[in-house]
């Protein structure tokens, strides 16, 4: 009688014991092999800088997004800039409409043609993009 409560006992525990140490098998994809997913946090980071006067000079906004990501500009700088540049290995374009739409002017970091934004978007951009300059 005792050797079968023993039994039963140790068949208890050795069940326990396995479920404490399954671990967890990645999903095997539709072509049997497994697969796993990793997400990716993306951090915004400075990408443009926008002057309210020509020659980089007055009021300076800096702005930070997603690489690629179109930002439109906040109400204390829209319409107003008048030189930019992008930060080092970035080229940046700024849209006279929000939501990055209608005519765009691009520059890069040297800021050899946005010193001086050309009329037509002088103290006119409402929206802004940087992607990796190529």
């Amino acid at each position: 009688m005792h050797f079968t409560t023993i039994t039963s006992l140790l068949a208890t525990i050795a069940l326990a014991g396995n479920a404490v140490m399954a671990t967890p098998v990645p999903a095997a994809s539709p072509e049997g092999e497994a697969t796993t997913t990793t997400v990716e946090a993306r951090a915004e980071a400075p990408l443009i800088d926008l002057w309210d006067e020509a020659g980089f000079l007055g009021l300076k906004f800096t702005g930070s997004a997603n690489v690629g990501d179109c930002k439109n500009l906040p109400s204390k700088f829209n319409d107003l800039s008048s030189s930019g540049k992008a930060k080092a290995g970035f080229r940046c374009t700024v849209w006279v409409a929000k939501d990055c739409k209608g005519d765009g002017f691009s520059f890069n970091t040297s800021g050899s043609n946005s010193k001086q934004f050309p009329s037509w978007i002088d103290n006119k951009s409402s929206s802004w993009k940087c992607v990796k300059d190529e």
